[in-house]
């Protein structure tokens, strides 16, 4: 392992810092590393790298990174290892976040972030893109929360859910932690949150309009896809300033269950019981407090802030990604509701 030392002046670094997680994948990424390592240097690309040692490691990696000079970080693992590189980013006094450009290459279980980008699963694909650097500048999320009654900050580039969402990120986690891998665990714990879950009356404010009503979960999305691959926010644009939100209001278990198709589908904004929103600025309160997770990882509970940073961050896509003007066509503007 390269371990980086802090310093306080730097030469400016034009290699890349590789950051990996030895969890991702079930140990998928250690195993793999020397395969990710040879076609790193086929394509040319100089590197140093690290691998992760506990929790929110990749964060403090990716600050002594930038500190060291760094401005090229790429990200080996799922989307739990982008949203602390990310975090990184963001918390670091160096430089403006938009003089980074982060790379990834995906080992995780859920990779929701990259479907969006069309990265490649292929590694010497997704390497060559990477080679390739093109880059797109997508939005970043800012989320102020609650544990233990203290205000907390996290930044994310995907999604947010609250609510039913949350409590199935707990249980997965929390499986991932005992050493249980697999998308099986996702399903496992959607089922078992849904026997045990309650809706919650939840307040709602999006750019300054207040709704509320008992709620069973509330996506906010930047990226378009989340928990594996469902659709909850379908038309979600990722550089245009906004979030896109679901609300579900209070539903019955067994039409949770008939409902799923949708979520995977992109259909889910047609069901009866489902609000799509769209705003700059949410604030959600609740007694009592209901969970929040970020980019699949598990937060605190409400009171919850959301704000957005505009093209905030410069990522590496799939060369077969054409831009959000594509997608834009099927945009459509957000219900008008007097109330949830």
């Amino acid at each position: 392992m390269h371990r980086i030392r802090c310093k306080n002046t730097c030469k400016l670094e034009t290699s890349w810092f590789v950051v990996i997680n030895p969890r991702a994948g079930g140990g998928k990424s250690v195993i793999d590393w020397p395969t990710i390592s040879r076609l790193l240097n086929k394509y040319d690309i100089r590197y140093t790298y690290a691998f992760t040692e506990y929790k929110y490691h990749a964060v403090e990696l990716t600050v002594q990174a930038i500190n060291r000079g760094y401005r090229n970080i790429v990200a080996v693992g799922g989307d739990g290892t982008l949203n602390e590189v990310v975090n990184g980013i963001f918390i670091q006094k160096v430089v403006n976040p938009n003089q980074i450009t982060v790379g990834v290459i995906g080992v995780g279980t859920g990779n929701d972030w990259f479907r969006m980008y069309e990265i490649p699963h292929n590694y010497e694909e997704c390497i060559k893109a990477i080679s390739n650097k093109k880059i797109f500048r997508q939005d970043v999320g800012v989320a102020e929360y609650y544990e233990s009654s203290v205000r907390h900050k996290r930044y994310f580039i995907n999604a947010a859910g609250v609510g039913f969402d949350a409590d199935v990120a707990r249980r997965t986690n929390r499986l991932k932690d005992l050493g249980k891998r697999g998308v099986l665990l996702y399903v496992l714990s959607l089922l078992k949150s849904l026997i045990q879950y309650h809706s919650t009356r939840i307040n709602v404010k999006v750019d300054g309009r207040h709704f509320q009503d008992k709620v069973f979960s509330i996506t906010i999305g930047i990226g378009r896809y989340n928990g594996a691959g469902m659709m909850q926010v379908p038309f979600a644009l990722s550089d245009d300033g906004l979030y896109d939100v679901t609300v579900i209001r209070k539903i019955g278990k067994l039409n949770v269950i008939a409902s799923l198709p949708r979520l995977y589908n992109g259909t889910i904004l047609k069901h009866s019981r489902v609000v799509a929103l769209r705003g700059k600025s949410i604030e959600i309160m609740s007694i009592p407090g209901v969970e929040l997770e970020v980019d699949g990882e598990s937060l605190g509970e409400t009171p919850l802030r959301f704000t957005i940073l505009q093209q905030a961050l410069s990522v590496i896509v799939g060369e077969q990604f054409k831009g959000s003007n594509l997608l834009a066509k099927t945009h459509p503007e957000p219900m008008e509701v007097t109330n949830l």
